[in-house]
């Protein structure tokens, strides 16, 4: 009898264990996973690109004293980079990710490059280079002007944001995101009427399968849209849809990097660098 038992109990085991085997990873393994292929991919990279690696990276948990010597190679190739107020603000996020000055940055103020680019509340021409300002002036803990917060808002469109940042033109998933990032961490409430009218807005994109695109209509899912779109919906202190969630993972390879989409790599250092903030539960700015 109790050998009997005991050779039941060995086959219920033998029988449990290819299941947990094959278990779907946690988030959080993933952005490790991400950030382990980024670790080799954004060597060398052109400046942008870099310093969202450094920042993905470091909202997946990888250490700040180990990303200095990226900053230290981002910072020789920064200068020439940013120009715009979109990558200055880039560079300063990673800079503050890492405990690092984004005034004092190789010898360039980062912060200074930012506000130089500010005109009647407009850090530049896209809904990235206002977005990425706001934020790095943010992270940097330096006041977000109020005419820029008023400008931003005066820029949506019937859902969300375009890329011109402009109501004339076509609303975009991706700028949206960006923004509603930006407005939240600039002090904008959760409750604002038109944040949560470009979340509803935003979900309304989504297409059978929870995924979304960044001309939205339910077009096949983009890694860069969904994470954005996931991010966004956290700073808002909402739990993004399971399904969406599902659909960004469903783009992760076992390499740890992430496609653009299923039919197209694309470019998967940035298709992973959006991802990665989202799979370890992160939104910007990172600290």
């Amino acid at each position: 009898m109790r050998r009997a038992a005991l050779a039941a109990v060995a086959a219920g085991l033998a029988l449990a264990a290819p299941a947990a085997a094959t278990a779907a990873p946690s988030d959080a393994v993933r952005a490790t996973r991400a950030a382990a292929w980024l670790a080799g991919a954004a060597a060398g990279a052109p400046g942008g690109q870099q310093a969202d690696a450094i920042v993905a990276m470091r909202a997946a948990g990888r250490g700040a004293a180990s990303l200095r010597p990226r900053l230290r190679a981002l910072s020789r190739v920064a200068p020439a980079y940013a120009t715009t107020a979109g990558g200055a603000g880039k560079v300063a996020l990673a800079a503050v990710a890492v405990g690092a000055d984004p005034a004092r940055l190789g010898g360039v103020n980062y912060v200074a490059r930012v506000r130089a680019r500010y005109a009647s509340g407009r850090f530049g021409a896209t809904a990235y280079d206002q977005a990425f300002s706001i934020l790095a002036l943010v992270a940097a803990r330096k006041p977000v002007p109020r005419d820029a917060v008023r400008a931003t808002m005066a820029g949506r469109g019937a859902g969300g944001w375009s890329f011109a940042l402009s109501p004339a033109t076509r609303d975009s998933v991706d700028a949206t995101a960006i923004v509603v990032e930006a407005l939240r961490a600039a002090g904008v409430p959760r409750t604002d009427r038109r944040l949560a009218a470009a979340a509803a807005w935003m979900l309304a994109q989504r297409n059978a399968e929870g995924g979304l695109a960044s001309a939205g209509g339910g077009r096949p899912t983009d890694a860069n849209s969904t994470a954005g779109a996931i991010r966004a919906l956290r700073a808002l202190g909402r739990r993004p849809p399971a399904r969406t969630l599902t659909a960004l993972r469903s783009l992760q390879e076992p390499s740890g990097a992430v496609r653009f989409t299923a039919a197209d790599a694309g470019s998967m250092l940035i298709a992973t660098t959006d991802a990665t903030i989202a799979f370890a539960g992160k939104m910007l700015p990172v600290r």
